[in-house]
């Protein structure tokens, strides 16, 4: 027997919306969806770029380095409490497109800074020229018109490509004039018989054109000074963008988990130091005792700072044994990421031989975003393995693989301790520990 809803599919094929519904979007062709995913997919890699250089600016400047702490402590506190791999890119689309008007910022500046160096050059040779003065008046109307393209980009939204919209718009008029005749009636019978067999859908996709108002400057700006909304919708956007950052989470979770995690490193790191200071029996009796402090709460306080993160309380510094017993379950995957962690931060002890200028130190930030960004993915990703529901340890497996993070990190603290010899700070340099605290910590 015929069901009524077959009935309703025979006789009406196509179900008309309820008044008030939104139509659908047309579905994607093959070649959109590749050409979106080509998009997506620049897109992630320059807000990934972008992330590094934000973090990485943020952790060469004193009080600041605070919130890129606390953005990598999230990102294993975000894995550790069972997110997917995605969720440890935090803010990809913000980063790209702060990363986007600064880089439009920077590029559009650099005409100025050429002919402001021409102008300077020309000047010292001699200041009553006709030269320097052409150079003045180009460089005072240069600066006018940059400002202008500059301040019309920001307040279009400051996407990369409206730094540049006058190269951009030649190609962009000729595909939304092309769309837009493909899109008439007398054509588009034809296209759909010439262009149908590649998809049902491709001729759909070439017809539906975007208007100026979305791509345009000038028409963007013309649209909003028309309906007078040009500083509160600039205002607005920028507080919401800003509020959106979360900045303030982030430095608290960073200065929550700097304390925490220095005074677990500040009593070892006495001992460590204390044996450096002096050639005496009692200098190596505490170095001795520094190591034996040192070895297994270097095995233990990446998971413990993860652990930390995941809570966002103190409390994740006070429970090691937890820690422990999440080790205990996972330990092969904890090792991987202990042994990540320790060989990452091996090469920033090799960018400390010599000091670096002050206007120079974000290159050590940067370093030491590149490398430390992966370790707290791979200490997150190994706590959830850990933290996972009836996940149980067997003391065959994990009792010898634990036994096995002993060695590597006895290794560690032992070129960390003999790099007080050969970095720029010497024996305070057992202080920085680049691993668990910051790159270019401003207490030193």
């Amino acid at each position: 027997m015929t069901t009524p809803a077959v009935i309703d599919d025979l006789i009406l094929p196509e179900r008309v919306a309820p008044a008030g519904t939104p139509a659908p979007p047309p579905r994607k062709s093959w070649p959109f969806l590749a050409s979106d995913g080509t998009r997506w997919l620049i897109s992630r890699c320059f807000g990934i770029v972008s992330i590094i250089f934000l973090v990485a600016a943020a952790a060469s400047l004193p009080i600041v380095q605070l919130v890129s702490f606390g953005y990598l402590l999230e990102v294993s506190g975000r894995l550790a409490r069972g997110g997917k791999f995605s969720t440890a890119m935090i803010g990809l689309e913000k980063a790209a497109r702060l990363g986007g008007v600064l880089l439009g910022t920077w590029l559009l500046l650099l005409p100025i800074r050429l002919v402001s160096l021409l102008w300077y050059e020309a000047y010292l040779i001699d200041p009553g020229s006709q030269q320097t003065a052409f150079l003045r008046i180009l460089q005072i109307t240069l600066i006018g018109l940059t400002l202008v393209q500059i301040l019309a980009a920001w307040l279009c939204g400051g996407k990369l490509r409206y730094f540049f919209w006058q190269a951009v718009a030649p190609f962009s008029f000729i595909i939304w004039l092309v769309r837009k005749t493909a899109s008439s009636n007398h054509l588009r019978p034809a296209l759909n018989v010439c262009l149908g067999w590649i998809s049902p859908y491709l001729v759909q996709n070439l017809c539906d054109t975007r208007p100026l108002t979305d791509w345009f400057v000038p028409a963007i700006l013309l649209k909003k000074f028309v309906k007078g909304t040009v500083y509160t919708d600039a205002r607005d956007g920028l507080w919401n963008f800003v509020a959106s950052l979360h900045l303030w989470f982030y430095f608290k979770l960073g200065l929550k988990g700097f304390i925490g995690t220095f005074l677990w490193l500040v009593v070892p790191t006495a001992f460590l130091m204390g044996g450096t200071a002096t050639d005496t029996l009692a200098s190596l009796g505490s170095a001795l005792i520094g190591f034996a402090m040192a070895v297994p709460l270097f095995i233990l306080l990446p998971f413990m700072q993860a652990h930390f993160a995941r809570q966002g309380a103190w409390r994740g510094f006070l429970q090691p044994f937890q820690v422990l017993a999440n080790f205990w379950r996972a330990p092969l995957a904890h090792l991987v990421a202990l042994l990540l962690t320790l060989t990452l931060a091996l090469p920033l002890f090799l960018l400390k031989i010599e000091e670096i200028p002050t206007e120079l130190l974000w290159t050590l930030s940067l370093v030491f975003v590149v490398f430390t960004w992966p370790s707290h993915i791979a200490i997150g990703l190994a706590y959830r393995r850990g933290n996972r529901p009836g996940k149980q340890g067997r003391w065959w497996i994990s009792l010898p693989v634990m036994f096995l993070a002993i060695p590597l990190s006895f290794t560690f603290v032992f070129i960390m301790f003999f790099t007080r010899y050969v970095t720029w700070n010497g024996m305070w340099s057992l202080l920085e520990n680049h691993v668990f605290l910051l790159p270019a910590p401003f207490w030193l």
